[in-house]
C-alpha cells in the first residue's frame, strides 16, 4: 500500500489559497480547497467525498498541478471559441437592450437596428433573441 502524502504549504501559499476557495470562481474554489484539505491532514479519498466527487483522478490531478506549477495551475483556462457579441453578464450590455426595449415600446423605434447602434456591433435576430430570453424579456424582435 502506498504511503499517504499530503501536501505542505508555506503560510502565504496557504492564505492565497485561502483566498482563492473564499473568493474565486466555482471550480478554481474547489481546487484551492481540495489542496487546503490535503494540507490539514485530510486522505484524497475523504477529499473526494468532502468534495462529492465520483472519482479521485481530478483530485490527483490538482496536486500534480499545484506541485508543478503552484496556484496558477489550478485557475481557470481561457474557454475555445469565439466570444459571445451579447453577453449576459456584461453590465453594459444588460443596461443598453432594457434601455433600449424600453425605447421601442414607448416610442416604436426599430430594436435591432438600435441595438447594434448603441454597441457598435452587428448581431442576428436570433442572437437578440436568444439574449432576451436569457434576461427573461419577449424575445419577439
Amino acid at each position: 500500500m502506498a504511503k499517504t502524502k499530503y501536501i505542505k504549504l508555506t503560510d502565504e501559499e496557504r492564505e492565497n489559497l485561502t483566498l482563492g476557495y473564499e473568493k474565486g470562481e466555482r471550480n478554481f474554489s474547489r481546487r484551492c480547497h481540495s489542496i487546503l484539505l490535503s494540507n490539514s491532514g485530510k486522505k484524497v479519498m475523504e477529499i473526494k467525498s468532502i468534495l462529492e466527487m465520483k472519482t479521485t483522478t481530478s483530485i490527483r490531478t490538482w496536486f500534480r498541478a499545484w506541485k508543478k506549477e503552484g496556484i496558477e495551475a489550478l485557475k481557470n483556462k481561457p474557454k475555445p471559441g469565439r466570444t459571445r457579441k451579447l453577453d449576459i453578464n456584461n453590465e453594459e450590455h444588460v443596461q443598453v437592450v432594457k434601455r433600449t426595449v424600453k425605447a421601442v415600446v414607448e416610442k416604436g423605434e426599430d430594436f435591432h437596428a438600435k441595438i447594434e447602434k448603441e454597441l457598435s456591433i452587428k448581431v442576428s435576430s436570433r442572437t437578440l433573441r436568444r439574449f432576451l430570453k436569457n434576461l427573461n424579456i419577449d424575445g419577439n424582435v
